[in-house]
């Protein structure tokens, strides 16, 4: 064999492992900017409340909102954990109040009204 013939025998494998390394680098940079897209347009976890679990004793039950509270046509379009009250969203035609009513007596805390 020719010197230039042995020569290109030698150079034969830094090319596959080139030619290797490059489609790494590709398939790397593809993988990074996928991941980047996926977290950008990933919705986030809903975090979960803990609370303390109180004894339930089947059959006996109190109405979680007093008696009047809503007026007529009004109703509950939603229900929050704040902090250690519950927050209570309460429509209806004469507009939208939120209620803050603390889970373990039963009271009303405070009712916000939304500035007209």
């Amino acid at each position: 064999m020719s010197d230039q013939a042995r020569k290109h025998d030698d150079l034969r494998g830094l090319k596959a492992l080139v030619g290797i390394l490059g489609v790494l680098i590709v398939l790397g940079t593809a993988l990074v900017i996928g991941v980047v897209i996926k977290r950008i347009y990933a919705k986030p976890a809903a975090t979960s409340m803990t609370a303390p679990v109180t004894a339930v004793i089947p059959g006996e039950s109190t109405p979680v909102l007093p008696v009047g509270t809503l007026a007529a046509g009004e109703h509950v379009a939603g229900i929050a954990g704040a902090g250690g009250m519950l927050a209570i969203w309460v429509s209806g035609a004469a507009g939208d109040r939120v209620m803050l009513l603390n889970p373990q007596t039963g009271a009303l805390n405070t009712v916000l009204v939304p500035a007209k």
